[in-house]
């Protein structure tokens, strides 16, 4: 998940694709392919990818609708206007800044200033996972998933849910790599 206006990928996401270059050869040898696509302009996913030092395939849908087809993309005016549609279910128009009970900035707040957006321009990218299959010259989609749909391929959480203390959890506690 990279918004074209972005200067850092989710940290979420990020962790996930960490998980991503080990496991793109055995894709292939399934005749499966995995590739990445983020919103922002293609220069920014290669200098990001540089930095994380990923080298799966990554590609831009800037200036498309691809990310609003599959519904991980939403509009200004969607935003505002709700009746969007996110993980199978109609999601409400989104106002203002979303806080945790108490004052305190909420996750997607922290997230956003990460990736040095705010919260409503974080919002609009969200992410999920496509599947797609290339038959007699047409391309077929066959499966999504979003939001915790996601965590099977989050190789991290599946290894700290089978340590003694599992995943140990207080607030978002997840970085990326480069920032331990």
């Amino acid at each position: 998940m990279f918004g074209p206006d972005w200067k850092a990928g989710c940290p979420s996401c990020s962790a996930i694709a960490d998980g991503f270059d080990g496991i793109v050869v055995h894709l292939a040898h399934h005749d499966v392919t995995l590739s990445a696509v983020s919103r922002a302009p293609l220069a920014k996913l290669q200098a990001y990818k540089r930095r994380m030092g990923w080298s799966f395939p990554w590609a831009s849908s800037f200036g498309s609708d691809f990310n609003l087809d599959f519904h991980v993309g939403i509009t200004e005016e969607q935003q505002r206007e709700g009746g969007v549609e996110y993980n199978y279910r109609p999601q409400p128009a989104f106002v203002g800044r979303l806080d945790q009970a108490g004052g305190g900035a909420s996750v997607e707040a922290r997230f956003a200033a990460t990736c040095g957006t705010d919260t409503a321009t974080f919002r609009r990218d969200r992410p999920g996972l496509s599947a797609f299959v290339l038959q007699d010259g047409v391309i077929h989609h066959t499966y999504s998933a979003y939001s915790r749909g996601l965590d099977g391929l989050w190789g991290m959480q599946q290894w700290l849910d089978r340590a003694p203390r599992g995943r140990n959890e207080t607030g978002p506690w997840w970085r990326r790599h480069d920032e331990y």
